[in-house]
């Protein structure tokens, strides 16, 4: 029982630290790295389903994509072009797995091996939606007037790096759409 608390806590953490990148645009109410990760799990079943991929599989992938990070520190990506993410996340596993209970260890050291190496469906539609979902809260950012300076066209087209086709791109040409909209207004 007791390693199920400290993995609590340690969920806790998660969802009381603000991811980085919406710090250093000094966003008051920055989203936390846990919110990210629920939206991220939901665009990633929507995603998944429409690509009639293992729905199972990627709404877990997505839950644990960034759980590391509550020992690693969130690494935004800026930083992510100096610093090589899966080496840190490597390094950080051992300690990982000491807080993880013992019935999800095996799971999520398979799903951060499968989801870094990208090679799978369900690891690639986790990427869109990890990338989807950030470009979809710098334009609410933007829309609630939290960073209302701030031109997104640098969240868009990095989220467009990573989403190349089918319902993806969908949802990107349809957060164009939102901004130029509210643009116009």
């Amino acid at each position: 029982m007791e390693d199920l608390l400290d993995f609590v806590e340690y969920l806790s953490k998660l969802k009381l630290t603000v991811r980085t990148g919406w710090k250093m645009l000094e966003v008051e109410k920055g989203e936390t790295i846990g919110s990210h990760s629920f939206s991220t799990a939901f665009l990633a079943w929507i995603l998944a389903k429409k690509k009639k991929l293992d729905v199972n599989k990627t709404i877990k992938m997505a839950l644990i994509h960034d759980l590391i990070e509550g020992i690693t520190g969130d690494v935004s990506a800026v930083e992510e072009k100096y610093i090589i993410k899966h080496s840190l996340e490597e390094k950080a596993m051992p300690e990982l797995k000491k807080i993880l209970p013992k019935e999800l260890e095996n799971d999520v050291e398979n799903l951060i091996l499968e989801l870094n190496e990208g090679k799978t469906e369900e690891s690639k539609v986790v990427k869109e939606a990890d990338k989807l979902d950030t470009a979809f809260q710098a334009f609410l950012y933007n829309k609630t007037g939290e960073i209302n300076q701030f031109d997104l066209s640098g969240f868009i087209e990095f989220a467009e790096e990573v989403c190349q086709e089918g319902h993806s791109k969908e949802l990107i040409d349809y957060i164009k759409s939102l901004q130029k909209n509210k643009k116009s207004k």
